[in-house]
């Protein structure tokens, strides 16, 4: 892949994310289920539940957040002809270096752990 199409693919979908994040009301229950420990981010670009245990509401924001996210990646896969499993990747790896002191990551190995 070119270094052009590289940085087009990565422009493209920092706006898709910060379209992903506009909607506040997500975007805070987001934040708030992250600092609670319950939501963590996948090297996939998605999120996912910390604990197998989680509440339903938990699960149903994990299931609206990763449906939001992939509408975005798939949108960016077809304009940028990148596979979208590429698209979540480099989406998962930006948001992953962004998030704040505490909060659950997968690592490589599938473990949660915290930055």
């Amino acid at each position: 892949m070119t270094s052009l199409k590289i940085k087009s693919l990565l422009s493209g979908l920092l706006l898709a994310l910060a379209m992903v994040f506009s909607a506040p009301a997500m975007a805070d229950a987001l934040d708030d289920a992250r600092a609670a420990g319950l939501v963590g981010e996948r090297p996939d670009g998605l999120v996912a539940p910390v604990s197998a245990s989680a509440p339903a509401n938990v699960l149903s924001l994990v299931q609206s957040v990763n449906a939001q996210r992939l509408e975005k990646y798939q949108q960016i896969s077809a304009e940028k002809g990148v596979p979208v499993e590429q698209v979540g990747a480099i989406a998962g790896e930006k948001i992953i270096s962004k998030l704040k002191s505490g909060f659950y990551y997968m690592d490589s190995s599938g473990n949660w752990v915290t930055k």
